[in-house]
């Protein structure tokens, strides 16, 4: 899986797209789980830091699945999911057709 994912990210042109951001953080937000979102970028991908008001894995599956509908560009997307002690981590990317993408890493804990 990691090297399809690898493969998929070297094939498509990542830039920063605002409106992805928008909606994931207006999805974040509107949570009742969540306690916090931070974004970072690091060069041209995206850390997102989402806080949990109690950590659960269930709970952060839900909300990325939903984050994935809501924020995904309808052409194509692939992720990966990490699970580390007290947080689970995904590594999400997405492109257009014309294949300028998006490439984040969001961060339950």
């Amino acid at each position: 899986m990691f090297r399809a994912f690898n493969e998929y990210i070297g094939k498509i042109n990542l830039v920063l797209d605002q409106s992805v951001i928008d909606k994931l953080v207006e999805i974040t937000e509107e949570d009742e789980n969540t306690k916090s979102v931070t974004v970072n970028v690091s060069f041209n991908k995206y850390i997102v830091d989402i806080r949990l008001n109690e950590f659960s894995v269930e709970v952060s599956d839900k909300l990325f699945r939903r984050l994935v509908q809501e924020a995904a560009y309808p052409y194509s997307h692939i992720s990966i999911r990490y699970n580390e002690n007290t947080r689970v981590k995904y590594r999400f990317a997405t492109c257009k057709e014309d294949k300028t993408g998006v490439y984040m890493d969001v961060v339950y804990s």
